[in-house]
């Protein structure tokens, strides 16, 4: 696509510096949001953010051949002096973020038209994963995108654009959603973050369904309250999903009822699971066997997948796909009957080694919600002892440290208190918070993580498990400013090896 056709295609108000006359010869290969990727034929988008105004790195991507660039009519950096001395470039100027949506769509044409959206605390990569595999159950072509990156039912390619968050930059998103489009997939579900919301990197989607999982403590170091936490999880059901779309919603939670009036102001229609639901009604659930009504009809479904937290994970994925496709009773229940085939997300409750008896496992569990449910659950499946083995991220929530050390104590056997990613913090001033609500007779301080997991497996005996918690999937520790190669599951692999 040439610049002109972008250019003529813009509906929001923008002014032009440069020469324009020469828009028709100049073919856009690329948008981006970062100068360090900028190559000869990229738009720039020079965005004002917390610390930096892109429109500052303008002499950059010059030098790398990059002509076109658009800028925050918020600016104070002197682009009309910069064109007259780089006469060859174009600059737009305007609300930076409302023309990045736009050229975005303009850009990008053609999408999948069935996106679906989760949002919550807890459970977004599960349920993301759970939707993913549910459609493939019926035969429909999906996606996933979110903290695992990009999972489709179909290979297409490794091209997809990384960016090591829950909720990928708005940029890349676009590029992922394209990519998947051109196989075909018309179904994708991508986990929104807070943080994701509250910077528009879903911006300019339609988006017809959003879910809800639950909502409890995190990201207050961002956020600094849970009020204003709350409110930036609002934004999906105030601004992104469409009105008369589908808002997907645990009914368990406190918080529902405001949830329910935020949607009946949009004509958003309200899809409950949960107990307490109207519409997906649990009736019970025993283990791993659930009942449920929907439509005045009982359904029953047995799931492999361990805890009842879980369950709702699988009921808000199942209620995306219902919400979207209308199953008659006959092909619900064909449905149902695939859920025993269910698999869990990478790194959450992830068997990754047994030795003498003993269980072990990692999980993803980083919030005082996800400690305790991951506990609870490693209580029902031990014989014998349950040793958690976790830390907590530095430059993050510091006040959901000492929370987690008091679950911890309450609920452990044994506790062993180690690095996570520690960031430019003190590692052990982030210990030293969690310990200080830990019980001192069962808990063991090791810094080291790599030594502290080694000497957890040492210690095990017959009928214990081991939950390894706070890093998931995740394959790096973050120490200062620096991302380290860090394999959990190979490390406990390597650990029972030497051992046996």
């Amino acid at each position: 696509m040439n610049l002109k056709q972008i250019l003529a295609n813009i509906k929001q108000p923008f002014e032009i510096f440069g020469n324009p006359i020469n828009a028709s010869q100049i073919n856009i290969d690329d948008i981006s949001l970062d100068s360090r990727k900028v190559k000869k034929n990229t738009i720039f988008f020079g965005i004002i953010g917390a610390k930096n105004d892109g429109a500052n790195y303008l002499e950059e991507v010059s030098q790398k051949g990059c002509v076109v660039a658009v800028i925050s009519n918020q600016t104070k950096f002197d682009y009309q002096n910069f064109i007259i001395k780089n006469p060859q470039n174009i600059i737009i100027v305007g609300n930076c973020h409302e023309l990045l949506q736009e050229i975005l769509n303009i850009y990008y044409n053609s999408l999948p038209k069935n996106i679906y959206a989760v949002t919550g605390t807890n459970g977004k990569t599960s349920t993301v994963e759970f939707i993913r595999q549910i459609l493939e159950f019926i035969n429909i072509k999906s996606a996933s995108i979110g903290t695992l990156g990009v999972k489709a039912n179909i290979y297409c390619g490794d091209n997809f654009a990384d960016s090591g968050l829950t909720t990928p930059d708005i940029v890349s998103l676009y590029k992922n959603l394209s990519l998947l489009k051109n196989h075909a997939i018309d179904d994708v579900a991508i986990e929104v973050s807070s943080i994701g919301l509250e910077q528009g990197r879903v911006g300019g989607l339609d988006i017809e369904i959003g879910a809800f999982t639950n909502f409890t403590q995190d990201h207050l170091d961002y956020h600094g309250d849970m009020t204003k936490y709350f409110a930036c999880k609002m934004i999906l059901f105030k601004k992104v999903v469409l009105n008369q779309g589908f808002a997907v919603v645990n009914a368990d939670i406190t918080e529902f009822q405001d949830i329910q009036k935020i949607c009946q102001n949009r004509k958003i229609k309200i899809f409950d699971y949960g107990f307490k639901a109207e519409i997906l009604k649990i009736l019970k659930i025993n283990r791993g066997d659930v009942s449920f009504r929907f439509d005045n009809n009982v359904y029953n479904f047995s799931t492999n997948l361990k805890g009842d937290f879980q369950v709702y994970n699988i009921l808000c994925a199942l209620g995306c796909v219902l919400s979207k496709y209308q199953l008659n009773h006959q092909q619900i229940n064909q449905l149902l009957l695939r859920f025993s085939e269910l698999n869990p997300a990478v790194g959450r409750m992830q068997l990754v080694g047994e030795v003498r008896g003993a269980k072990i496992f990692i999980d993803f569990a980083h919030t005082p919600d996800a400690l305790e449910n991951v506990l609870k659950l490693t209580r029902q499946i031990a014989k014998n002892r349950v040793i958690i083995l976790f830390g907590c991220g530095g430059d993050r929530d510091n006040k959901k440290r000492p929370i987690m050390g008091e679950i911890a104590s309450n609920l452990a056997d044994l506790i062993i208190i180690t690095d996570d990613n520690p960031r430019t913090e003190k590692p052990e001033i982030i210990r030293r918070q969690i310990i200080d609500n830990c019980a001192i007779s069962k808990t063991t301080e090791i810094g080291d993580r790599k030594k502290a997991i080694a000497k957890a497996i040492e210690i095990l005996q017959d009928g214990d498990v081991l939950v390894i918690a706070g890093k998931g999937h995740e394959n790096y520790q973050i120490i200062g400013s620096q991302k380290f190669e860090f394999n959990e599951e190979q490390i406990v692999k390597d650990v029972i090896k030497q051992l046996s």
